[in-house]
């Protein structure tokens, strides 16, 4: 494999909309549909596929071979030289030897999942702190089951506002999270409005 470096830090070669915007299709907050609605899973994902697009390109693989799978195998071995955007689309590519799930969705109960887990976060080298939620909310859309339902609808409502580049204070996001809980969902919702408008 040729030396790959990325030219931006992970997650940094689509530009993200200033503000919330609808679905075309579902009408929910872009991307608030992940789970369900094939625009809002696209429009989140295409923020982890162009970075692994760059590392295809530069190694004139194709997306959807046999070497793409294996060039999967050999991200996650040298886990050191690549971004968190590459390693997360690299365990997409690959089952987990211990569980057989998608390597990363066993968390935290798989010892593997755990470690490929692990591992994407330490690999967040020069990242922000939005850019911190961005990726832990994908890992929590991604696999709703592995989460409380308060948690997965907290995320669901706040993703898109994460995806401007706002990023919630501690306190806001204790107060969000208090509205969940109490299945106060139209108040959570006016309240992360305001929060995030003034970003």
């Amino acid at each position: 494999m040729s030396d790959f470096r990325p030219l931006v830090p992970g997650g940094r070669r689509v530009p993200r909309p200033k503000t919330v915007e609808p679905c075309g299709t579902c009408g929910r907050p872009l991307i608030a549909g992940y789970a369900d609605c094939r625009e809002c899973h696209d429009a989140l994902e295409r923020i982890w596929l162009a970075d692994w697009e760059a590392l295809l390109a530069q190694e004139g693989i194709t997306a959807g071979s046999e070497d793409e799978r294996v060039l999967a195998q050999v991200v996650l071995g040298e886990y050191g030289r690549h971004p968190w955007t590459v390693l997360d689309i690299a365990m997409t590519l690959v089952r987990c030897d211990e569980c057989g799930r998608e390597l990363g969705e066993g968390y935290p109960d798989c010892g593997a999942c755990s470690i490929a887990f692990g591992t994407s976060i330490a690999a967040e080298f020069g990242a922000t702190a939005n850019e911190h939620a961005l990726h832990i909310g994908r890992w929590i859309l991604r696999f709703p089951h592995r989460n409380s339902a308060a948690i997965v609808t907290a995320w669901r409502m706040t993703m898109p506002h994460i995806l401007t580049g706002w990023l919630p204070t501690t306190e806001e996001a204790q107060r969000g999270m208090a509205l969940v809980r109490e299945g106060r969902l139209d108040e959570a919702a006016r309240l992360l409005t305001l929060m995030g408008a003034g970003h």
